[in-house]
């Protein structure tokens, strides 16, 4: 297959959510895909139709997910829940990994990941950080670093068992769900990437290199890997 088909549903039609959009396509078609935004529809029809289109899934970022997947009632910290976003979301993943398809979830995508596995989040990390991970003016450049788990393929991709990376969070995985490990962690002991073991592809990564890859070339390895993951 030369150029695997990549779905990602839509983040939203506001100009912002647009531009957003745009950085994860840019990355997966610099890699050699081809992208499919996925409006927001349910239906069994529709998740079966983006099965038989797409050869991948990647689940980008965006707003919290609503505490009460994971079993919480909502804090006052916890922004404002897209109920629709979560509800198409939740039911894309789940028909992804029925049908094995390669994942590859960035920021909310990782948290929405862990939660559909049975794992928690914490709500906010404010007073727990020690770095700033809701950098929003440097989203473009690294800002903290990280320890990468040796045996992990965040190390084996970017060739190194630290890095620095962007930050554009304000929560954290809690629990880790079910069948998923942490391969990468921040000072504070935040989870920075997860993946899971026998699977054909998946990595999380709580930070954005869709932000990074033009001034950090490294970070597009990232989604090269996914990429050639879907292609073959």
């Amino acid at each position: 297959m030369l150029y695997p088909s990549i779905g990602i549903p839509l983040m939203g039609n506001h100009i912002f959510q647009r531009g957003r959009q745009h950085l994860y396509s840019r990355c997966l078609r610099q890699a050699g895909a081809v992208v499919h935004i996925l409006p927001r529809h349910i239906s069994e029809g529709a998740l079966n139709a983006a099965m038989e289109q797409c050869d991948g899934f990647l689940f980008p970022g965006g707003p919290d997910i609503q505490p009460e997947q994971y079993g919480q009632m909502r804090l006052a910290v916890c922004k404002e829940p897209d109920t629709e976003r979560d509800a198409f979301e939740t039911a894309l993943l789940q028909a992804a990994l029925a049908a094995q398809k390669p994942l590859f979830c960035i920021g909310r995508g990782m948290q929405l990941l862990n939660v559909f596995l049975g794992g928690t989040l914490m709500q906010d990390i404010h007073l727990e950080q020690e770095y700033q991970h809701f950098d929003i003016l440097h989203q473009s450049t690294a800002t903290h670093p990280v320890e990468l788990d040796p045996e992990g393929l965040p190390a084996y991709l970017l060739d190194t068992d630290t890095a620095s990376v962007n930050s554009l969070h304000h929560q954290a995985v809690a629990d880790v769900g079910e069948g998923l490990w942490i391969c990468a962690d921040s000072p504070e002991g935040f989870a920075e990437a997860m993946q899971m073991d026998d699977y054909p592809f998946c990595l999380a990564v709580q930070w954005h290199p869709e932000c990074m890859s033009m001034r950090t070339p490294a970070q597009q390895r990232l989604f090269q890997a996914f990429v050639d993951a879907c292609r073959h």
